[in-house]
């Protein structure tokens, strides 16, 4: 198993975006949405939390894709 990932720009930028609404939508779920440093903290918080979660599963789609792709 030395089969190396190669991390994309695309793929950091699509996890990212996703991150970024998915924090903002957990922390209007959690607090009311106002600009406040406390609602802004959890925008962060859920970022990161989904940042660190979603990293695998979108690697996995993309060397999914890749290989469907090279398949063909």
């Amino acid at each position: 198993m030395s089969e190396e990932l190669p991390v994309k720009i695309t793929d950091l930028l699509a996890l990212a975006v996703v991150s970024v609404i998915g924090g903002t939508l957990i922390a209007s779920w959690t607090l009311s949405p106002r600009l406040t440093p406390r609602f802004a903290v959890s925008i962060l918080s859920g970022t990161v939390l989904l940042l660190f979660l979603l990293f695998i599963p979108v690697m996995g789609a993309r060397l999914f894709l890749e290989d469907r792709a090279n398949g063909e």
